[in-house]
């Protein structure tokens, strides 16, 4: 029989593992996969992105972009500084390296306006064989 190999989710790792880390200090916040319905008035939210990258080293490793957005009402940072400190400062079980990406970007989402503020690590992921 033959043995399949997938790409670990990096995205749900990350998510799942963002929601433990800050949920004792911003009970306020949810923290998924997509946005959904969010909108003006609602408590903060923050999502993690697959970006993807390259996948030069498949089938050993991925090499994932990960981006992270919180949306707010009003100009709020505080959210997407700390999950950045946590991602680049912490080790996360299943993620072999998370690396810088691009800073933190701040936009306001013409959809909802809410203030969104964006960043983006470089994650390597070993398969799981």
């Amino acid at each position: 029989m033959k043995t399949i190999i997938e790409p670990v989710d990096v995205a749900y790792l990350v998510k799942n593992w963002l929601r433990e880390q800050m949920m004792s200090e911003f009970s306020e916040l949810s923290v998924a996969l997509a946005l959904g319905a969010w909108k003006t008035g609602d408590n903060p939210r923050m999502v993690v992105f697959d970006d993807s990258g390259p996948n030069a080293m498949w089938p050993v490793a991925t090499d994932p972009t990960i981006r992270i957005t919180t949306w707010t009402t009003g100009r709020e940072r505080r959210y997407a500084h700390r999950a950045m400190a946590l991602l680049l400062g912490k080790t996360i079980p299943g993620i072999a390296a998370v690396l810088p990406g691009l800073g933190i970007s701040e936009t306001t989402d013409a959809k909802n306006d809410g203030n969104a503020v964006s960043f983006t690590v470089r994650t390597r992921v070993r398969t799981v064989q």
